[in-house]
């Protein structure tokens, strides 16, 4: 089986090294020089061919994910089964349901890791799959596919996908972006929870500011996050202006 994948970042990087082991990979990404020096059976090809396989993985940021599934969708092949793997999935599954054709399956599955937390393999990681338009023995395969590779799978409607999101992913980066906006310094081994802090800043930066900002745009539980942590820093604002009020 080849599997067709669509965008060759940092996540498409990852998802192509780790489906070479099993299937062939045929890769498509609009910066064709990200492909030199790719793995011996990872094949550059154009998005129509991409597109045309039995199973395409969609890597692409959700920004970009309309205009690419309407450049896809003459290309797919019926029966074909469209995977996206967006940070996002209540909106990206509605726009695969509404400008795919009907004769093509969909699941929407975001990988809870990334090239900085995942070193070359599944084991211990976690997907999370919304299934969307897929028949049972298909699911079951790829959940099986996944466990074979240690990978632990949860089965989530896309709204509750983004709520988790929001409340954990999307706060942990608005967290660690604004502690290192504020340019502090960084001290070594003074709290065990200052180094899980200093972990958390790490993770944030390494992320694209793209992805956060989607995470925000495309994630309709991202505002009531925002507005939650606005309240609470305004709470703490009050606190410090208390204590410089006070004469004592």
């Amino acid at each position: 089986m080849t599997v067709g994948l669509i965008g060759y970042g940092r996540f498409g990087k990852l998802a192509a090294s780790l489906l070479a082991r099993r299937v062939h990979i045929v890769v498509a990404d609009r910066s064709r020089p990200r492909l030199r020096g790719a793995q011996r059976n990872i094949k550059a090809v154009t998005i129509a061919e991409a597109a045309a396989q039995e199973i395409v993985v969609l890597a692409v940021p959700v920004s970009r994910l309309p205009d690419l599934l309407r450049r896809i969708k003459r290309y797919v092949r019926a029966g074909a089964l469209v995977i996206d793997v967006c940070a996002v999935k209540a909106q990206p599954t509605r726009w695969m349901k509404a400008i795919l054709p009907r004769s093509v399956e969909i699941l929407g599955a975001h990988p809870l890791f990334g090239p900085d937390s995942c070193k070359g393999s599944l084991s211990g990681h976690t997907v999370v799959l919304c299934p969307v338009r897929i028949g049972r023995q298909r699911l079951a395969l790829i959940r099986r596919v996944l466990d074979r590779e240690r990978a632990r799978t949860m089965i989530m409607l896309p709204d509750r996908h983004d709520r988790m999101i929001a409340e954990t992913i999307f706060l942990t980066q608005y967290i660690g972006r604004l502690v290192d906006m504020a340019r502090l310094g960084r001290w070594k081994g003074v709290t065990a929870h200052y180094d899980h802090l200093r972990s958390v800043v790490d993770a944030a930066v390494h992320d694209s500011p793209r992805l956060f900002l989607d995470m925000r745009k495309y994630n309709a539980h991202g505002a009531r996050v925002e507005a939650a942590l606005r309240k609470a820093q305004k709470t703490i604002l009050k606190q410090l202006e208390g204590i410089r009020r006070d004469p004592t």
